[in-house]
């Protein structure tokens, strides 16, 4: 075996252990965040920075252009191509932002809230500093130094929320979510600067410039699809809803992806530039995916179905009946989200190969089908029904991709199936177990005991689960934590 592949996986198996250690800390962060944050503001609160997003969310798609993603193809050529990458991002980064700021009075009237156009201004200033860090980032992330993008994500996701918490409890409701956007982005750009500069007084040839925008436009379009759909439930939501009961929602769904997004997200980050490394061994590629949807799915799934047990009592130990009314959401979308992880890996295996344009067209075909559902949600049943559909959605189309992706590759339909179904089952049954020891007497009655009873009694039935019928997998687990 060639030193390159061995070199490529104990550089994974390293980052794997950075980014979940990071995953663990930033999900503490991000809960007890959740928790004062919940304590300083109201749900109307929650609800009109979630319908700002709407309109960030989808010009933010922008920043990158996919350059990101075409610098690490070209990994052993990157410093010819970091000019001319940087002058491009850092001008769709501007022009970003002047859009954000031109839509904002019309966001405002489109969703009758005047306090909106401030909110996209304040987050729109975000965009060009964003755009300075998106060529270190690459570059980083090409020498798969993991150690730092998890250290400095880390750093980031704490000031991130100890901003917003300050911001919050000075009084400053909805804008204590949009203002330390501008301020994180500042720093991230000068710590990576810092980190990896990249070279900006290089000459360049126009090819070069034709070659980034014709192989990012299909990733912009593919990204900017996936933030219609991510943000397609609060533009429904925001015609048919109070602000309050978006302010649930929100709160719900924030609540609910949290572990989908960190977990998926960073072992994405690890497995593609693996993948990219592999670009001429399709065989080591799909091995890598199959190994990284296994793990994935046997983490996701007991830690949202989990989240979606404690949700009743959890939420009624720390607030009371505040936030009751974001409970049922909060079980339907930690039920249905967990089926979205596994198609972020299987979909940069696509990126890795530069099968942009297949990727995009799953993504086009999924977002009128998203939409139609989330619409008929809301007309059935207003907020209830758009959950409802948004764990629908997840349910089918993103595994139907996945596993469009990986029968192409010679994956049978029984291994893809297991990665979710299997460890969806065992997370099942250990949850109503926990679930069922919960309603015994001196337990029923305590929130608190019950919070206990449901943890404990999930996670031993859970590690009992595997070690009956996956020993193998529970070996992997355990393996992984255990090489440093």
């Amino acid at each position: 075996m060639s030193g390159k592949p061995a070199g490529v996986g104990k550089a994974a198996t390293s980052g794997f252990l950075w980014l979940v250690f990071q995953s663990v800390a930033a999900r503490g962060i991000g809960f007890f965040s959740q928790l004062i944050l919940a304590r300083l503001l109201m749900p109307e609160d929650f609800g009109v920075i979630g319908l700002a997003f709407t309109v960030t969310t989808i010009a933010n798609s922008l920043i990158g252009f996919g350059i990101d993603e075409v610098l690490l193809q070209r990994q052993k050529s990157i410093a010819h191509w970091e000019t001319p990458a940087f002058w491009l991002s850092l001008g769709i980064g501007v022009l970003g932002m002047l859009g954000m700021i031109a839509m904002a009075p019309l966001a405002s009237h489109w969703y009758h809230s005047p306090v909106l156009s401030g909110l996209i201004m304040a987050i729109a200033i975000a965009s060009p500093l964003n755009a300075l860090a998106t060529v270190p980032t690459a570059k980083i992330r090409a020498e798969m130094d993991f150690r730092f993008l998890a250290t400095y994500n880390a750093f980031d996701i704490f000031a991130l929320q100890l901003l917003t918490i300050a911001f919050a409890a000075a009084g400053l409701k909805a804008y204590a979510f949009a203002l330390p956007f501008p301020i994180v982005s500042a720093i991230r750009a000068i710590w990576f600067w810092r980190r990896s500069a990249p070279r900006t007084n290089r000459r360049f040839r126009p090819f070069q410039l034709r070659y980034l925008l014709g192989n990012s436009s299909l990733v912009l379009l593919t990204r900017t699809v996936v933030d219609l759909v991510s943000q397609g439930d609060y533009i429904v939501l925001g015609l048919i809803a109070s602000k309050v009961e978006v302010g649930y929602y929100f709160f719900a769904f924030r609540f609910s992806a949290q572990p989908v997004r960190m977990l998926a997200g960073n072992v994405t980050n690890v497995v593609f530039p693996a993948l990219a490394q592999f670009r001429n061994e399709p065989a080591r590629q799909v091995d890598a995916v199959l190994r990284a949807c296994r793990l994935l799915g046997y983490l996701v799934m007991p830690f949202c179905l989990l989240q979606a047990g404690l949700a009743q009592p959890g939420l009624h130990l720390l607030f009371g009946e505040r936030w009751m009314k974001a409970v049922p959401y909060v079980i339907i979308l930690s039920v249905g989200l967990p089926f979205d992880a596994l198609s972020w890996v299987t979909a940069s295996l696509l990126s890795a190969r530069r099968e942009f344009a297949r990727g995009f067209y799953y993504q086009l075909i999924g977002a009128p089908l998203f939409y139609a559902m989330v619409i008929a949600g809301g007309y059935l049943d207003s907020v209830m029904g758009v959950a409802i559909a948004v764990a629908l959605y997840y349910f089918i189309w993103p595994p139907a991709t996945s596993y469009l992706i990986m029968l192409r590759n010679g994956v049978s339909w029984r291994t893809i199936a297991e990665f979710y179904f299997l460890p969806a089952g065992f997370s099942g049954v250990a949850v109503g177990l926990g679930l069922l020891c919960a309603e015994m007497p001196g337990v029923r009655n305590s929130d608190f005991a019950q919070c206990i009873m449901i943890g404990l009694i999930t996670c031993i039935a859970y590690v009992a689960l595997l070690a009956a019928f996956r020993r193998d997998m529970l070996n992997e687990i355990i393996n992984k934590f255990r090489k440093r």
